[in-house]
């Protein structure tokens, strides 16, 4: 399901945004190289004076907006390469400047839009600088990038199946053996399994999402934080749905009473309140991880009241 709907979308928003980043570099240059000159003042602050020369050349008509067939005759003088066409250049470009949505850019949308280009491609040229490993994209970059990893249709579909066969009988060749190894670790150490299974092992093995989930944020980026979240939600869903599997056919096989209606029921509550706090929310605070983690907690001794005090199984 991941490699088929998600990943596809991902890789689409990034060729999207890797597009319209060229696009506009190439607006740009092509404004201070041929057009009117640097738009940058000496302190490298947009220079709006510059903006609105060049609005007042792209409006040929002067009458204080600029139309499609207007911003169509500058873009045809810029060659994009063949990976884009001068009329898709133009539609990506006007739906950026045009915020009003009346398909004309009047000078303020003009004179906005032009600022914001010049801040976000003065930022990616700093970033490119101060990269000892930064390279100069050009068109057959971008050429490359929107070729590659297209959607494989039913291949994706079976490879996505085939990965999910094979987790689940990994898992269910390793569940007995690891089980027995926490046991007798338990033993050994002199700690209760219910502390090894419930809070060691889940911080083990969790420990390199946990890591790159802080790593990935430390860049303060909405594209790493959402690329992150989907690896977060992604090793959650199949921790929860492979682990159910598994131990309903080591159950069915081995014709084991079920004992596990209270640790079912307590993953159902935390997914289904987790769930929809997150449906109601597009941003997430640092004081929404502390319910997360509390209702961790919770969960343990919801466990402990439903299986050792209630005797619920």
């Amino acid at each position: 399901m991941y490699q088929t709907f998600i990943k596809p979308w991902i890789e689409h928003v990034r060729k999207e945004r890797e597009l319209k980043g060229h696009l506009i570099s190439g607006v740009l240059n092509h404004a201070q190289n041929d057009m009117v000159g640097r738009m940058l003042k000496d302190d490298g602050t947009p220079d709006k004076d510059a903006i609105k020369r060049l609005f007042e050349e792209v409006d040929s008509n002067s009458d204080k907006h600029v139309s499609r067939i207007e911003l169509e005759k500058v873009v045809k003088d810029i060659q994009f390469g063949k990976v884009v066409d001068a009329e898709e250049a133009v539609t990506k470009l006007l739906q950026d400047l045009d915020v009003n949505r009346d398909d004309e850019i009047s000078e303020n949308e003009f004179v906005d839009g032009f600022t914001k280009w010049i801040h976000s491609n003065s930022n990616k040229t700093a970033s490119s600088k101060s990269s000892s490993h930064g390279t100069h994209q050009t068109w057959e970059d971008v050429e490359k990038v929107m070729e590659e990893n297209q959607s494989k249709g039913v291949s994706a579909w079976l490879e996505a199946i085939a990965y999910v066969v094979l987790g689940i009988t990994m898992l269910s060749l390793l569940a007995e053996p690891l089980i027995a190894s926490v046991q007798k670790f338990s033993e050994y150490a002199g700690i209760s399994s219910f502390f090894v299974s419930f809070i060691l092992v889940p911080l083990a093995t969790n420990f390199r999402e946990a890591t790159s989930a802080i790593k990935e944020a430390s860049h303060k980026k909405s594209s790493n934080t959402s690329h992150t979240m989907y690896e977060i939600y992604g090793a959650v869903f199949m921790n929860n749905i492979l682990g159910f599997v598994v131990i309903s056919i080591l159950i069915y096989m081995r014709d084991i009473a079920w004992e596990f209606s209270a640790d079912v029921l307590v993953v159902a509550i935390v997914c289904i309140v987790m769930g929809l706090a997150a449906t109601f929310r597009n941003t997430f605070p640092l004081w929404t991880s502390f319910p997360a983690y509390l209702l961790y907690l919770l969960s343990l001794l919801l466990v402990f009241v439903l299986k050792d005090v209630l005797n619920y199984v």
